[in-house]
């Protein structure tokens, strides 16, 4: 699947959440990557890489919620995980990407695309989550990208980890 195909007025609506949740980090002097998981327009849980607070290098905002929502996860049946999205303000990572698939969790709604960073921001070169998701054992998710890319994009600056200065 494209990842620009599925958008829709509620993903926009989700994401922008999820960028001021991000934005906000910034301000506290965290990290600018949040994200949030949803059932239909019903946030479950919000949070951002905590990274920065904790050093614990794994602390990336998807893995961050999906802690906070295991709970709630155990609790649903593989239909209901299913039908859950996961937002994320930047491309997921391997790691984030394999921990959504494990989770249950079909839909990835991401704003910024890996190559919208520096090198140096990512975690495995080559493999982003169009190449990861063909491999999956339990089954391709369903990616949704470029929703607010430009503000996503925004947020990297102001983490200073956007691939800027190409000219």
């Amino acid at each position: 699947m494209n990842v620009s195909q599925g958008q829709g007025e509620l993903d926009w609506q989700l994401m922008a959440l999820a960028i001021a949740d991000a934005n906000q980090s910034i301000d506290r002097g965290g990290s600018g990557v949040a994200a949030l998981i949803a059932r239909g327009d019903e946030v479950l849980i919000i949070g951002h890489n905590l990274t920065p607070e904790t050093g614990d290098q794994t602390d990336h905002a998807e893995l961050v919620v999906l802690r906070r929502a295991a709970p709630l996860l155990v609790a649903m049946s593989d239909s209901e995980r299913a039908d859950l999205s996961l937002y994320t303000t930047f491309e997921p990572c391997l790691m984030c990407l394999c921990a959504c698939s494990v989770a249950g969790i079909k839909r990835v709604v991401y704003s910024a695309h890996i190559e919208d960073a520096r090198p140096s921001a990512t975690v495995v070169r080559g493999l982003g989550s169009e190449v990861v998701n063909r491999l999956f054992v339990r089954g391709p998710l369903i990616l949704v990208g470029n929703v607010r890319r430009e503000e996503g994009c925004a947020l990297l600056r102001r983490m200073d980890v956007a691939e800027l200065d190409k000219d």
